[in-house]
């Protein structure tokens, strides 16, 4: 896949003071035009925005975030895909190329149409730094993002010509990659505000009941005794990899369709762990993995148990 710089044609200001000059963002090489219509696109004031980095329980997120808002409605969940339910704001332009029809998956959502992006901050709509909708963020110890990644690429027929540390010494070669750190401080140093709520991966593993209730809280939705119990066996790892509906079997189909590649099938939801990267990294490995992470989040005066949250 090859990238290529972009610059839009303005910057949050008003949300972080910081020297948006040296702001690098790249986009795939052809995505121009999307990004600009993306730019300029109407955001609704009770609108719900779901942003992360791929593989950071993104997923998880979704799901439990369209159930707090549509009344934990389990039977209608269980019943239609998850990106149907709640789009990927990229998807359709991914697939069909089309910018007359790349917004219309959001756009004939029902209010509060609850919208998943894996963009960077200045690359979302414009509209959402004057208008403040409610947005989570959700990061994830990228070393397990990362692998987490690789064998998604496989379900489709990406990465099959690289080994795991192939793919992931390109990566962290990469300049692009590199951009994955302004993603995710920019939402860290924002994470204070009342319009965002900041969490990582590791932090719902370590006590989803909590993010449950922080969200329901967050988003001014009440949750019983009962509904909290079926949410959390609903998210739970043995039924999130069990429903066919938040493994992204639709997704996944249409790029199949799309690309014709020999593939390999690993499910979505794959392993589900914290330090899952110890079982396929090697000890010399890790350490180089580490070294490429605490120099780049050095650059902004915190460490990764900081944007993890783990030190809270």
């Amino acid at each position: 896949m090859e990238f290529e710089q972009f610059l839009p044609k303005t910057f949050p200001k008003n949300l972080l003071d910081k020297d948006w000059k040296e702001r690098k963002c790249y986009c795939v090489k052809g995505r121009r035009e999307f990004l600009c219509l993306v730019h300029n696109m109407l955001v609704k004031n009770d609108d719900v925005w779901l942003v992360t980095l791929p593989k950071c329980g993104t997923t998880w997120m979704q799901e439990l975030l369209w159930l707090v808002l549509n009344n934990f409605d389990f039977d209608a969940a269980k019943n239609e895909h998850l990106e149907v339910r709640t789009p990927f704001l990229e998807f359709d332009y991914i697939i069909n190329e089309d910018l007359k029809t790349a917004l219309r998956p959001v756009e004939m959502l029902t209010s509060p149409r609850l919208i998943k992006s894996h963009l960077p901050l200045p690359l979302l709509p414009a509209q959402l730094w004057s208008k403040l909708p409610k947005l989570i963020y959700v990061y994830r110890d990228p070393k397990d993002a990362l692998i987490s990644q690789y064998y998604f690429g496989r379900s489709m027929g990406f990465n099959m010509d690289k080994t795991l540390e192939q793919f992931l010494t390109e990566k962290i070669e990469s300049r692009e990659a590199e951009c994955d750190f302004d993603h995710v401080t920019e939402f860290y140093f924002l994470r204070s505000q009342a319009w965002l709520y900041y969490t990582s991966f590791e932090r719902m593993k370590m006590n989803l009941r909590q993010i449950v209730e922080d969200i329901c809280q967050f988003l001014d939705r009440p949750i019983s005794d009962e509904q909290m119990h079926q949410m959390l066996k609903h998210l739970s790892f043995e039924e999130m990899k069990a429903n066919t509906k938040t493994n992204h079997i639709w997704e996944i189909e249409q790029v199949r369709a799309k690309h014709g590649l020999p593939y390999e099938d690993h499910s979505f939801v794959r392993k589900g762990k914290v330090g899952g990267f110890k079982e396929e990294l090697s000890s010399e490995f890790i350490s180089r993995v580490d070294a490429w992470i605490n120099k780049n989040v050095s650059k902004y005066n915190v460490t990764l148990n900081d944007l993890l949250l783990l030190d809270d």
